[in-house]
């Protein structure tokens, strides 16, 4: 968030997904560092989240289970990135990796 003449915050702006998934952290194309995790009320799963590891890049995520179905993941992901995807050759043999054109 950014101070605009020391009195209001403004938000980076936000994407969400739902995605029905076993694993609770999906591949995007980008490179992720945990940095917390919280119980959230009414659920018995936590919520995580995470910062991409690019150098001046202040992009967040955040990933949690929706409490109705379980098998939902919903990713919210806060910012824009200033770079380009992480491009590893086991990336794009991922069946997700096609997910790189909407970040």
């Amino acid at each position: 968030m950014k101070r605009i003449k020391g009195r209001r915050k403004v938000r980076e702006p936000r994407f969400c997904f739902k995605t029905m998934s076993d694993v609770d952290v999906l591949d995007d194309g980008y490179k992720w560092r945990k940095y917390g995790q919280k119980v959230v009320k009414n659920t018995q799963h936590p919520r995580s989240y995470y910062r991409c590891t690019q150098d001046n890049c202040r992009v967040k995520k955040r990933v949690e289970r929706l409490a109705e179905d379980p098998r939902m993941v919903i990713t919210t992901y806060e910012g824009r990135h200033a770079h380009s995807p992480s491009h590893d050759s086991e990336d794009s043999q991922h069946p997700y990796s096609h997910l790189n054109n909407f970040f």
